[in-house]
């Protein structure tokens, strides 16, 4: 499965599931659920498979399609069977194994889903942390932690065996460097997390992006070793171009994880933690987050897993009488949840088990079993057959601020499906256009090049990437300055008001109306130049829906 590059001619290979970084621990028809103590978990029992295995199959597929394997064209699916009709039993003809009825998860449970997103320049300590948190949360047994310290100290890495929770793909494991979004899910008392470890290295942000663009709040690692800040933090570093996409992203929250304390050229030194923290501060600040309400600060050894789960022992570190992380997490107020409006579900990730399963978040409204959906821009309808959340457990209902994987019933014509898309309501679509006209504040431009009429970027709008074009410019104005002045160029600093249009219709809104949908970022030689409100945008009017 490949997705559109930022470039608009590289292809990269799609991101990982929801339940990949678990598949050593499930069957491939079904992925079991450890039983939590303090919640009700789901289980389904695997059904025993045919000889030919359907989760191969291409992700363009129809109902003949998915007998035969064809396919047509990579990175888009079609939705044109029942999945009542879908079969993988033992048996042929129509003497299929049925499943057992399906047990749906505790509707008492009043733990609150979070997303939590971690950023920062590569090599920074982001996966490590992340297997710290999920070694803390006991959700790597006692097999899983062996094989991946045989397998690290095979590749003379030793100290990497805990990334290995995050990094499966076995490029990853060789390079040391995440390439794609990994995500994960742990509990604890009071919330339920899904994790995303974005990639870290200047070729992969547009993947960071789409991670980003799911998260509630964000983690910003930073390498406390001498060196490795500073290479991270000046130009050419990812550190800032983080930060900036961030915010740019709608995360208002900011946890600044200062890594690598236990570090020989640091150990736990108040003076080089001091150091960072003044040195990061009016960045954090200059790029909208509220130092004093936003931003926490901690300590920490993502490798020795001190202070993720547990406080600091003073004789480890004698200065810092904080929180560890996961209680900094557990008592971080959340954004509000949008509940009402249109249901709006932009399309992460897409993948094949048993059936089609489609991952986002629900950014607004709400659903349940039987919701009947349209898939924007193809303004497909299709009806939600199942639901589970980031644990994998079934669920009969689900609201904004939940990660969820859903499977679609079409509504008995072909349905294309592929990142970018929207999911919405039928009597409340979001609009969908090709051309729309936004405020667009520039960053910088690669070798103090202009921006002129006719300008080619690449778009990113929530989960969507495609190539752009500014076709207008309305005015320019710098950002001390209230009114726009006619100009046929802007330059880095300057605000633009302007027109962009792009080749196939998108779905989005303007940022008055929904935030997510409509705030973007531009992009160019690899590096992100702007970030931008859609104001307008010119749109023909949605047709009401006739059942």
């Amino acid at each position: 499965f490949f997705f559109q590059a930022e470039d608009g001619i590289r292809d990269q290979p799609r991101s990982r599931g929801l339940g990949d970084v678990y598949k050593r621990q499930h069957s491939d028809t079904f992925k079991s659920i450890k039983n939590q103590e303090d919640e009700k978990v789901v289980t389904k029992p695997p059904v025993k498979r045919k000889e030919e295995d359907h989760t191969s199959i291409p992700y363009k597929c129809c109902k003949e399609d998915v007998k035969t394997g064809a396919s047509k064209e990579p990175g888009i699916l079609h939705l044109n069977f029942d999945i009542e009709d879908y079969s993988d039993g033992d048996n042929e003809g129509d003497n299929t194994e049925e499943d057992e009825p399906v047990e749906f998860a505790n509707e008492e449970d009043k733990k609150v889903p979070i997303s939590i997103v971690f950023i920062g320049h590569v090599d920074c300590g982001k996966s490590t942390i992340c297997g710290s948190i999920m070694l803390a949360t006991n959700q790597i047994d006692l097999h899983t932690i062996q094989k991946y310290q045989k397998d690290a100290k095979a590749k003379k890495r030793e100290s990497w065996w805990l990334a290995y929770c995050m990094d499966i793909d076995e490029g990853e494991k060789l390079s040391g460097k995440t390439v794609e979004i990994g995500r994960a899910t742990f509990t604890t008392e009071t919330k339920r997390y899904t994790i995303f470890d974005a990639p870290g290295h200047a070729n992969y942000v547009p993947n960071m992006i789409k991670g980003a663009a799911m998260a509630d709040i964000a983690g910003l690692v930073i390498s406390a070793k001498r060196g490795e800040f500073e290479s991270g933090f000046l130009k050419g570093g990812q550190t800032q171009e983080h930060l900036l996409l961030a915010k740019c992203l709608g995360i208002q929250k900011l946890v600044v994880i200062i890594n690598k304390m236990d570090e020989p050229s640091v150990r736990w030194n108040k003076e080089r933690y001091d150091q960072i923290k003044a040195d990061l501060s009016p960045f954090i600040e200059l790029y909208g987050f509220d130092l004093a309400k936003d931003v926490t600060w901690l300590p920490l050894s993502g490798l020795s897993k001190l202070n993720v789960s547990e406080k600091l022992n003073s004789k480890v570190c004698s200065w810092y009488d904080g929180l560890p992380l996961l209680t900094i997490l557990d008592r971080m107020d959340l954004p509000a949840r949008k509940m009402a409006g249109g249901l709006r579900i932009p399309v992460l990730d897409i993948m094949m088990n048993r059936g089609i399963e489609i991952f986002g978040k629900i950014q607004t409204g709400k659903i349940k079993i039987g919701t009947k959906i349209v898939v924007l821009p193809d303004k497909k309808y299709a009806d939600i057959f199942s639901i589970q959340n980031s644990n994998d457990q079934y669920l009969t209902h689900a609201e904004a601020g939940e990660n969820v994987k859903l499977r679609l019933k079409s509504a008995g014509e072909e349905c294309e499906v592929y990142k970018g898309c929207v999911l919405c309501s039928p009597d409340d679509m979001c609009p969908i256009f090709k051309q729309f006209v936004a405020e667009v504040k520039i960053a910088m431009l690669p070798e103090k090049s202009l921006i002129t009429k006719g300008y080619r970027c690449v778009l990113h709008l929530h989960t969507y990437a495609e190539e752009c074009c500014i076709s207008t410019l309305l005015g320019v104005k710098n950002p001390e300055e209230e009114e726009f002045t006619p100009k046929k160029c802007a330059k880095e600093g300057n605000v633009l008001r302007c027109i962009i249009s792009v080749e196939k219709a998108i779905a989005g809104d303007k940022f008055s109306v929904n935030e997510l949908l409509g705030r973007f970022t531009l992009r160019n030689e690899g590096k992100t130049i702007a970030t931008g409100k859609i104001e307008k945008y010119s749109a023909p009017k949605q047709k009401p829906y006739q059942p």
